[in-house]
């Protein structure tokens, strides 16, 4: 075998790996569609704290979702500015998110208290989801991954779609003059105090943004990240960075599963060991590979251990 065809099976295998996560989301709600009665005869399930808005975005030109999660103390303690944690794939991540953060506050607070902002799309079923987060969390343009998901969704619903990989670049302007003044109006939030955190292409993005605009947020989590995306690219971005940078302000805790695509495992660990050898200043680094998990299962894992790490639980 070439070494030009071993990479490309390698990749592709990474590929399907993430696509998997996004099969068991579109086979749960199909499932669901078939087997329940309709919503509308039963009271909606809701989770404690939380609010959903909804603004049309100019820059995204659609409907975006912001879920929040406010801690259990901000309307008995009206003076006090609360951290906020900002995180991507927020319609399938959120309710996840929001009850994990409030397990340390009953019956007793932990500090620091933080409001969860998710980020999330208005959709007509997780197809949508899907399609967009590919589009939005994904730096570069890679046509054959957009054909992948394309093939892979149209069949799943029975929709076509169109997938472009390579907006992040877009969706972060989204967040920094839209999403930061929406918040930032309407809650009492910290502006110099931000983390951001996603899994799998949403780790991706969380270390997209560490290399391209590191001063926006000082906590950083990447889940699972998709650093193989388009040859590695990210690697290139964090050496454009150290060219012209000593110091890097942030708190990052990356993860895997260990039973993840073993490229998977390997760029995590790789981009880890890099970094801490740049010995920038203010930088400090965290991994976990958690055994016998796969990249659907390790989620959870990987979430809660996030907030242990990042947020001293």
């Amino acid at each position: 075998m070439s070494m030009k065809t071993h990479l490309f099976l390698r990749s592709g295998k990474q590929i399907l790996l993430l696509m998997s996560l996004l099969l068991a989301a579109l086979s749960d709600v199909a499932s669901h569609d078939k087997t329940q009665p309709k919503a509308e005869n039963f009271p909606v399930a809701s989770i404690p704290d939380t609010e959903l808005r909804t603004f049309h975005s100019t820059i995204m030109n659609q409907e975006m979702n912001i879920y929040v999660k406010l801690p259990v103390s901000y309307f008995t303690d009206p003076q006090k500015i609360y951290q906020a944690l900002y995180i991507t794939d927020a319609n399938r991540t959120f309710p996840m998110v929001a009850n994990m953060v409030s397990l340390f506050e009953v019956p007793a607070i932990t500090e620091p208290e933080i409001i969860v902002i998710g980020i999330g799309y208005k959709i007509k079923d997780m197809g949508d989801w899907a399609a967009w987060r590919t589009r939005d969390l994904t730096p570069t343009n890679v046509p054959s991954v957009d054909a992948g998901w394309a093939k892979m969704l149209s069949g799943l619903t029975g929709r076509q779609y169109e997938v472009r990989t390579g907006g992040a670049g877009i969706f972060l302007d989204f967040i920094i003059k839209e999403v930061f003044p929406f918040v930032e109006s309407n809650y009492r939030v910290s502006s110099t105090n931000r983390g951001i955190g996603g899994y799998s292409y949403g780790g991706l993005f969380s270390l997209y943004v560490l290399f391209k605009q590191p001063g926006l947020f000082n906590i950083y989590y990447a889940g699972s990240p998709a650093i193989g995306h388009d040859k590695g690219v990210l690697f290139n971005y964090e050496k454009e960075y150290a060219f012209s940078h000593k110091d890097l302000n942030a708190k990052l805790f990356m993860s895997t599963g260990g039973s993840e695509d073993s490229l998977m495992v390997s760029n995590m660990k790789k981009m880890a060991i890099l970094l801490q050898s740049r010995n920038y200043t203010g930088l400090t680094v965290e991994t976990h590979v958690f055994p016998d998990e796969t990249h659907q299962s390790c989620i959870p894992s990987s979430i809660m251990r996030a907030l242990t790490v990042l947020y001293k639980r």
